[in-house]
């Protein structure tokens, strides 16, 4: 009786040609498994934000009709118009309360003013002024070659001067003609002022 031998004989060097097919397959199916893997992630999480988006907005109608049917809420979009009405109303108003201070900063202390015109939308001022002496005349208008001056009145035009006879003394009255600044009458927010 022949014997069989069960024992391999010979060992047989690992062929590349089918080692490298195999491993490239396995590979690819890796790939693959996970692409798909991936996707199916990808529906059921943009399933899972779809519902939220659905959850959310029918909260946000939920609040919209709750606050539509608020007790007063009529009352409170008047007042809250007006409110803004009157906010515009402020912030295009003239504030001539800001022009008097500069002006006062801004002319000679020893003249006296006999009256004041102030025109709105062409930006001049008129003063009718009378001073003590020429001298003081003189230096009623030096005042507005001033930088800090000019920079809020320039364009400064005065008419001729004339003698005035009164209680013993002589003075000498003219009319001063100006534009100034528009910025200074223009509303400025107190929250825009820094401290």
């Amino acid at each position: 009786m022949a014997q069989i031998n069960l024992l391999k004989q010979s060992s047989t060097a690992p062929n590349l040609w089918v080692i490298v097919p195999k491993i490239l397959v396995r590979l690819l199916l890796v790939v693959l498994v996970g692409i798909l893997g991936y996707y199916s992630w990808l529906y059921f999480a943009s399933k899972s934000v779809d519902k939220t988006i659905l959850d959310t907005q029918s909260q946000i109608r939920a609040d919209q009709q709750a606050a539509l049917s608020v007790p007063g809420r009529d009352e409170v979009l008047t007042r809250q118009a007006q409110i803004k009405a009157f906010d515009d109303l402020v912030s295009q108003h003239v504030y001539w309360s800001q022009l008097f201070p500069r002006l006062a900063k801004s002319t000679f202390n020893k003249a006296t003013y006999l009256s004041l015109k102030v025109g709105g939308a062409d930006g001049v001022v008129t003063l009718n002024v009378n001073v003590n002496s020429l001298e003081d005349l003189d230096r009623y208008l030096q005042v507005f070659d001033l930088p800090e001056v000019s920079k809020y009145f320039n364009n400064v035009r005065v008419g001729a001067y004339h003698k005035i006879q009164g209680k013993g003394m002589t003075s000498y009255g003219f009319e001063v003609n100006m534009n100034y600044n528009s910025s200074i009458i223009q509303y400025i927010d107190p929250k825009s002022v820094k401290k």
